[in-house]
């Protein structure tokens, strides 16, 4: 099974040409495969412009949908979302042209100010796709292992971790990657953006990596998308080479 992650450097608050950028590059994928694409990734952290892109949401899902019913992927990401006057960071899932799972960022990164325009979400899960069973850590989430092993309790294959990690803190998001993969013997699966978007410098060092915390593919600064074939298989025969009571 092909499994990409895209890094991207957005243009903050530019829609239409972040959108255009990202199908040039997910448009010729694998049929059946599933597609990781950063945090925030159709405006970035725009956060004083949110009520205008909080009614592109349902047009960009529209358009995911579209591309996943016709070529049988799994496509997650995370966009801004609107309920009961409160504004989310949620994370989605589409599986062969449905939403089926969705989930807001929990973890609020206070350094950057998300606290001022974000409302936390309080609830993690795994969902079951075309492409296993999936969990999400939506970027600083990363840095907490109580998370990751609620989603191994709760039987996660792949965690996903969707992205904007500042390049300060890069190295941190490349030994969490490995962390998190090896303590849950899972698949781990980072797409980051890179460069400057606004006033902020991005890391880059999206990655794949096995349930042994062997890297599959990896990018560094650059802008590109990589990919890797991964064998959900592996997964058990690392919990069975070393068992982990959870």
């Amino acid at each position: 099974m092909l499994v990409y992650s895209l890094q991207l450097n957005l243009e903050l608050g530019n829609t239409e040409k972040n959108l255009d950028k990202i199908f040039s590059y997910i448009k010729n994928v694998e049929k059946g495969s599933l597609i990781l694409l950063p945090e925030m990734f159709s405006c970035g952290f725009d956060n004083e412009n949110l009520e205008r892109h909080i009614k592109e949401t349902p047009v960009i899902h529209k358009a995911l949908k579209d591309l996943s019913k016709e070529k049988h992927l799994v496509i997650s990401g995370t966009l801004p979302e609107k309920s009961r006057n409160n504004i989310y960071n949620k994370a989605f899932v589409i599986d062969n042209g449905e939403i089926v799972y969705k989930q807001a960022k929990v973890k609020l990164f206070r350094p950057t100010g998300e606290h001022r325009y974000y409302r936390a979400g309080r609830n993690f899960d795994v969902t079951e796709s075309s492409n296993g069973n999936l969990g999400i850590m939506i970027c600083f989430e990363l840095r907490f292992p109580n998370i990751s092993y609620t989603l191994r309790k709760k039987g996660v294959e792949i965690i996903l971790v969707p992205s904007q990690w500042g390049k300060p803190r890069k190295k941190h998001l490349e030994i969490l990657s490995k962390a998190r993969a090896i303590e849950d013997q899972s698949f781990v699966i980072v797409s980051n953006t890179t460069g400057k978007i606004g006033d902020i410098e991005y890391a880059g060092s999206s990655g794949i990596y096995d349930p042994w915390g062997e890297t599959l593919a990896f990018i560094d600064d650059e802008e590109g998308i990589i990919h890797a074939d991964i064998n959900l298989n592996d997964v058990y025969r690392v919990r069975k080479k070393i068992k982990m009571e959870i």
